[in-house]
């Protein structure tokens, strides 16, 4: 049975408290700021000491109370929510719309720039598969995608799937983002749906031709799914009451039964399915950040028991596809950190007959593989920017050149293995998104389609520059740069920069429209590419596992520091911005340098690891965080994570403003993890500077469903951001 510093709070103390929380009534002893009277006194939640911890950790959290007895049920639920840690929230909530209120103008000019710049900025990239032409395109009435397909040699748009539609008369609504998949055959066309946020998918399957749902009930998914080449079966992923992939099951679309064919007892793996470029196989692919396991199941007896390609083992990563009548695998074996490509036969898939192709080139970090019928196409990371490739079966290559100091690739999937050419969106901070297609018969890439020109707005107006800060133990980190032309370096100019560093993911340098509008205010936008990602290949992120991970952190401050040397800004005119696991970011480099920042925007933070770690048994993440953050069982590591953990690392300080923000319904980061982090600096921060949460009760991890949400809470950030450094709420009453 879970367990927490719950058990030992006062209820009725709380209860009491909280009655007073409400009216805003509270008293903190402490000293008192000469502060600016148009402000109000913000929340004061009851401190309740308790003693938390696990596996022979303990420690005293004055907050543990706002962690809820049943978490799972309140994921499943949001309006199950403790009644007082929901009057917490509420008042968290009052009293940062309060403080933002004033800024509403300025987030209304913002939002009106960012649309006036994405207008004409939506480009549909068109896939080529079967005799059809699939895309998605955004109704401008409505805030939600539709997906949509046409034939090739011409004729009248089918609608597969209009999401608005589906969205009507819901709270949330969101799609999986593993994305939409149509079968190879061509008839049905399925999605994974979400309706509270809390990662709990509803499978649904569609026949094109007549619309009549094929799929219905299965609605305790992890989301995703794959077809069969025939079309009648469905391959999907099932969950535990933890919300852990725990195994795959094969659905009969003709009687609806559905067999379980994989069952998997480890909850450090997540499990994706996907169906190879050729349609030969359904792979089963189990993987976490040090080990994978693939199983295939041939196209030509989809209920055959699956065939294992290489057992799991420690430092073993790869995934498979399938080409020219062999196994193509893109693996670290043998110490290729920055992948190989290998290849095996259909017949003898395992280690032992892998062969290399493509050898490993430090520094060349393959990211992922392109099967069509007689050519290949790999997507690489060299110097921090992406590549393409392309591969003849006659070994030769051609690679595709662009010219944007910095730029963003996205190859979608579903491209079909007799496609003439290989579809893909590029785009740069800079320039919007645009649709290009490169032929694979000669490698000539050019757009998809004409463009007209916006005339709000002018890319040339904008300067684009990438440049590298140079760390303490000489490592040499990128940073995108966007100003208007001609902005002098003078440090006068306030910066917004941005950072993740996690899980290996690397940070596109793609087109955002609000960040326009922001440069616009005068600003200058930066993307510190710190280590944690993967844009200088595996070991950019592998060196910030477990006990490595402050370099993340001592990477982002040094490029806050370089781009103040370099005239870019200047100490204290910084607002930092980091999402999820770069919320982690946030709030440590909140703890560590807080004299560098006017402000911070923690957007559903990871700043209580201690606490998440703790419970990792029952997390949704699971055992799969072990990897990545450290075993909380074993003493030196569990010091490491207690070291840098922006919760516990709060002391009085002069921190800057905060916004940290969180969703009843995540189930990746809990919001009890913001506003917690909130609630504690507000208690010990020196400063007049507020300290604010804003913790949603619909919406999931990535925040309100639809496409307005979005740019109205980027608005909110830019606004924060702008009020932040230029000082405008003064010295404000913390307690």
């Amino acid at each position: 049975m879970e367990t927490n510093g719950n058990d030992m709070i006062d209820r009725r103390h709380l209860c009491v408290s909280m009655l007073a929380l409400a009216a805003g009534t509270l008293a903190r002893p402490g000293r008192a700021l000469a502060a600016t009277t148009r402000w109000p006194v913000p929340p004061q939640p009851v401190r309740m000491p308790a003693v938390v911890g696990n596996f022979g950790h303990k420690r005293t959290d004055d907050y543990a109370w706002m962690r809820p007895k049943d978490w799972h049920a309140v994921l499943r639920d949001p309006a199950t929510l403790d009644a007082p840690i929901a009057a917490a929230v509420k008042a968290e909530n009052a009293y940062t719309d309060a403080m933002l209120a004033p800024s509403r103008p300025l987030q209304a000019t913002l939002l009106a720039r960012a649309r006036a710049v994405e207008a004409g900025a939506d480009a549909p990239i068109e896939v080529e598969d079967g005799g059809y032409f699939y895309y998605q395109r955004q109704p401008a009435d409505s805030q939600y995608p539709v997906f949509a397909r046409r034939p090739a040699r011409g004729g009248a748009e089918q609608i597969l799937l209009d999401v608005g539609a589906e969205a009507a008369g819901r709270k949330f609504f969101a799609l999986h983002w593993g994305g939409t998949f149509h079968s190879p055959d061509q008839k049905l066309f399925g999605w994974s749906q979400d309706l509270t946020g809390s990662g709990i998918f509803g499978i649904r399957v569609r026949e094109i031709a007549t619309g009549r749902m094929v799929v219905t009930d299965i609605n305790e998914s992890h989301g995703s799914f794959a077809f069969d080449s025939g079309g009648r079966y469905l391959f999907w992923v099932g969950r535990d009451g933890n919300g852990h992939p725990n195994s795959v099951w094969r659905r009969d679309m003709q009687d609806g039964t559905d067999v379980q064919i994989h069952a998997e007892a480890d909850p450090a793996f997540f499990i994706e399915l996907k169906t190879t470029a050729s349609g030969g196989f359904v792979v089963i692919r189990l993987l976490n950040s040090a080990r994978t396991e693939a199983w295939l199941v041939p196209a030509s007896d989809p209920v055959a028991r699956p065939i294992l390609v290489e057992k799991r083992a420690e430092g073993l990563r790869y995934d498979v596809d399938h080409w020219d009548d062999r196994l193509v695998i893109l693996t670290d074996v043998d110490d290729a950190v920055d992948m190989k490509i290998m290849t095996a036969p259909v017949a003898a898939p395992g280690r032992s007959h892998w062969k290399e192709w493509v050898p490993h080139k430090a520094g060349r970090f393959i990211a992922a593989i392109h099967p069509f019928r007689d050519t290949l196409v790999r997507e690489e990371w060299r110097d921090a920017l992406p590549r393409l490739v392309m591969m003849g079966k006659d070994g030769k290559e051609r690679e595709v050149a662009f010219d944007e100091p910095a730029y963003a690739l996205s190859v979608p999937h579903g491209q079909g293995w007799a496609a003439s050419a290989l579809s893909f969106t590029y785009q740069s901070p800079r320039l919007a998104p645009r649709a290009y297609r490169l032929a694979l018969k000669d490698g000539a890439s050019a757009p998809a389609a004409a463009v007209a020109a916006n005339p709000a707005y002018d890319p040339g107006g904008y300067d684009l520059e990438r440049i590298e800060a140079t760390t303490e133990d000489g490592m040499r980190v990128p940073i995108t740069i966007l100003r208007r032309k001609g902005t002098p370096k003078d440090g006068k100019a306030p910066l917004f920069l941005y950072g993740y560093g996690s899980y290996g993911a690397t940070v596109d340098a793609a087109f955002e429209a609000g960040k326009i509008a922001l440069v616009d205010q005068g600003w200058t936008y930066a993307i510190a590419h710190v280590r944690g990602g993967a844009e200088r290949g595996n070991d950019w992120w592998r060196s910030v596992l477990k006990t490595g991970k402050k370099k993340t952190f001592t990477d982002f401050i040094a490029c806050a520091e370089h781009l103040v040397d370099k005239g870019y800004a200047a100490k204290g005119r910084i607002v930092a911005h980091g999402y999820s696991a770069g919320g982690l970011l946030m709030g440590a480099i909140y703890t560590m340098r807080p004299d560098l920042w006017a402000g911070v925007i923690a957007q559903v933070p990871f700043v209580d690891p201690l606490n998440t770690m703790d419970y990792f048994e029952t997390h949704p993440l699971g055992l799969t965080a072990l990897p990545i953050w450290g075993d909380p069982r074993v003493p030196a590591e569990y010091a490491y994570i207690a070291s840098y953990s922006p919760y516990d690392q709060l002391r009085p300080a002069a921190y800057p403003a905060l916004l940290a923000t969180g969703s009843v319904a995540d189930e990746r980061v809990a919001f009890y993890e913001p506003l917690k982090f909130a609630v504690r600096a507000r208690s010990l921060t020196t400063a007049g500077n507020p300290v604010m949460a804003r913790i949603a009760t619909t919406g999931g991890h990535m925040g309100a469903s639809g496409a307005a949400a979005a740019q109205e809470q980027e608005a909110l950030f830019h606004a924060f951001a702008i009020w932040a450094a230029d000082r405008k709420w003064g010295i404000v009453p913390q307690r």
